[in-house]
């Protein structure tokens, strides 16, 4: 006993990469989906209706595995790290079920779908641990595989807590988690109804449930008209936001110190833009199809799956900056992570992987062009901060280079609403006027790196006029810039607000008083101001 107590001591203590996690999870989620698709008796899908097969079963699994390892972090007081590598090896349990329904059936594999359940058959269906099913679903190998994991883990627990009472209330704890996901649109149906329907708890139906998720009914611009894959569609919204959740929950559980330098170093001024670009792309895309002004709490959830993927592009972009910023840091900005020592190197790359990654998984959600423009941005990114071509070297192409990536989220915001998701109806005028004021505009990002941009031989417009001839030269690129508007949108109305604002902004940039990092804040806030007048004047 004592040598299975020591092997169980090992195993509960020993971790692994963050790349092999990732490939691993991938790659077994993959074979799953291979056996399932391929191996199996079934119909063959579309490439379209595999990757959408493969991005559910990728939320599912990663979803059921990041809440029972954070259940047993806690209930084990293990950092979970420390649980990493046992988590690589239980991954291998996903690949049973379907090759156990194979077995039993001769090559087929059971339908275990979603349990749409009115609450009293829900109940019924998890005291009997998945019995009671309708007759469609019939959930043979996932039950056998769901009672093996749990055998297994209160065994471990047993013999790594020493306390019956633990493993027991583990296994019932584990056994909720993966019902819950067995059930999700059931028990997420029933809290929706508790704040916005009015039927009453024990009322609801199953077809009620199943209508909610599964009617074709456009998202915004986005037309989906898939019957097998649109419950899973739609599904994937929501479990997009819980995923990022519950990791940056384990994230914050693995190391705070790690996490708060992550918040800290956002650089939101840069964020803030990026959204309100994808915002004003929504607000003409409603500008040009009316009909398609539809606010639903899907449409709630994929905006907000967009928003969080915007967010973790420019994280992803921060951090190939900071990696080939090294030497411009360590003198303009000592407090970020790697200059702090908060990261390694390797750890902090494997970090914007991880963030690249999921900001391309929220493009998906919706279709491959919001993850194709993803892919775009951070191709940009790449070319811009790092070698062989670091095009930020270079004034002038640097800020259009950031413009350019920066134009890409007004597109995400008007695709969203357009017919067919698409920029042709998208008015050449509003994407000069992005292109040309991003160009004149962003060098006030350069302002608060000119000693180490200087050290490192970058060449941006205040590292070659100086603070002052700089601040003069960016702050009329930014007047211009307002007054631009006013002709390129054709416009006159907008004339006198483009003086009065263009002047703010050009008085703001000049003004000494205010600190180099502090100088995009204001102007920003100037803009934003500009804007709303903006939208006024040319749609109400």
């Amino acid at each position: 006993m004592e040598k299975y107590k020591n092997y169980i001591e090992k195993f509960f203590n020993k971790k692994t990469s963050l790349v092999t996690w990732i490939v691993s999870f991938l790659s077994i989620v993959f074979l799953r989906c291979f056996i399932e698709q391929f191996l199996a008796l079934s119909k063959p899908l579309s490439s379209y209706e595999y990757v959408l097969e493969y991005i559910h079963s990728l939320y599912f699994f990663s979803l059921a595995v990041v809440s029972i390892w954070l259940f047993l972090s806690f209930i084990l007081k293990i950092n979970p790290v420390k649980l990493s590598k046992m988590f690589v090896f239980s991954l291998i349990f996903i690949i049973f079920p379907p090759l156990i329904d194979m077995i039993k059936t001769g090559g087929e594999v059971y339908w275990s779908f979603y349990l749409f359940s009115s609450p009293q058959d829900l109940f019924l269906q998890y005291i009997t641990i998945f019995g009671h099913l309708p007759s469609a679903i019939v959930y043979f190998g996932t039950k056998i595989t769901f009672l093996t994991v749990i055998f297994l883990l209160i065994i471990a627990i047993r013999l790594k807590t020493k306390s019956y009472l633990k493993a027991i209330f583990s296994a019932i704890v584990i056994y909720s988690i993966l019902f819950f996901m067995g059930s999700f649109p059931s028990f997420f149906y029933y809290f929706y109804n508790f704040l916005f329907g009015s039927k009453k708890f024990l009322e609801i139906k199953s077809f009620e449930i199943y209508n909610f998720f599964g009617l074709f009914e456009k998202i915004l611009g986005v037309d989906f008209q898939n019957f097998k894959y649109t419950v899973a569609y739609r599904v994937d919204f929501i479990y997009y936001i819980l995923l990022i959740f519950l990791l940056g929950i384990l994230f914050w559980q693995i190391s705070s110190r790690k996490f708060m330098a992550v918040l800290k170093n956002f650089r939101y001024p840069q964020l803030v833009y990026h959204n309100g670009l994808f915002f004003i792309g929504m607000a003409i895309g409603f500008i040009n199809y009316p009909e398609n002004f539809n606010f639903n709490i899907f449409s709630i959830f994929s905006i907000a799956n967009l928003v969080i993927g915007i967010c973790l592009a420019w994280k992803a972009s921060v951090v190939v900056n900071d990696l080939n910023d090294d030497k411009i840091d360590a003198i303009s900005n000592p407090e970020r992570p790697l200059q702090q020592g908060i990261f390694s190197r390797e750890e902090y790359a494997q970090f914007g992987l991880v963030c690249f990654l999921l900001s391309i998984l929220s493009g998906f959600n919706l279709g491959f062009s919001f993850a194709a423009i993803f892919v775009v941005y951070q191709i940009i990114a790449w070319f811009y901060s790092a070698e062989p071509l670091r095009l930020k070297r270079f004034p002038v192409i640097a800020s259009l280079i950031s413009s350019l990536a920066t134009l890409l989220m007004l597109f995400l915001g008007f695709i969203l609403i357009s017919d067919e998701q698409t920029i042709h109806t998208l008015s050449h005028r509003i994407i000069f006027l992005v292109i040309i004021a991003g160009t004149l505009s962003l060098p006030i990002k350069d302002f608060k790196d000119i000693a180490g941009d200087k050290q490192d031989n970058i060449k941006t417009i205040p590292v070659v006029f100086g603070d002052k001839k700089a601040r003069v030269i960016i702050a009329s690129g930014v007047f211009i810039s307002f007054v631009l508007s006013v002709f390129l949108l054709n416009e006159l109305r907008l004339f006198w607000w483009a003086m009065l604002f263009g002047s703010l902004a050009f008085l703001t940039v000049i003004s000494e008083k205010i600190k180099p990092r502090k100088i995009f804040w204001p102007t920003l806030g100037i803009i934003f101001i500009y804007g709303l007048i903006m939208i006024k004047v040319l749609f109400f």
